[in-house]
């Protein structure tokens, strides 16, 4: 990874999970901004103009992260998106495929984030 420290944006409703997302990726010297919602996701995104990835819960009020990432594709097509889910209220088993038909870079489920988060971001920007 180069020198420039990247900025992340969590986007998720439980604020006990943004806060683990956070402290996860600071601690692996990453900055990181948060949401509660798609709809916040978005204004925060356009407010930063300097977010490097998001990580996005699919299932949330106002705006899921499905919708937040559609749009933000609109505006970035070279946006880098981690989705992330617990499944929500139904079987998950197809969310990796649609998330990467709407442009996700990957896919994650929540009881693998303390496991596999920082690996997965650090994949993200070596490819960069």
């Amino acid at each position: 990874m180069n020198e420039k420290q990247k900025n992340v944006l969590v986007v998720e409703d439980f604020a006990s999970t943004r806060k683990c997302i956070r402290l996860i990726l600071e601690a692996a010297n990453y900055n990181v901004c948060e949401a509660s919602n798609g709809e916040e996701g978005i204004e925060v995104y356009k407010k930063s103009g300097n977010i490097d990835l998001i990580i996005t819960d699919i299932y949330m009020p106002k705006k899921s992260g499905l919708e937040l990432v559609v749009e933000l594709r609109k505006k970035n097509k070279d946006i880098k998106v981690i989705v992330l889910s617990d499944g929500g209220e139904s079987n998950f088993s197809n969310e990796l495929g649609v998330c990467e038909t709407l442009g996700a870079t990957y896919f994650i489920k929540k009881d693998l984030i303390i496991v596999e988060l920082i690996k997965l971001v650090n994949k993200v920007f070596e490819n960069v």
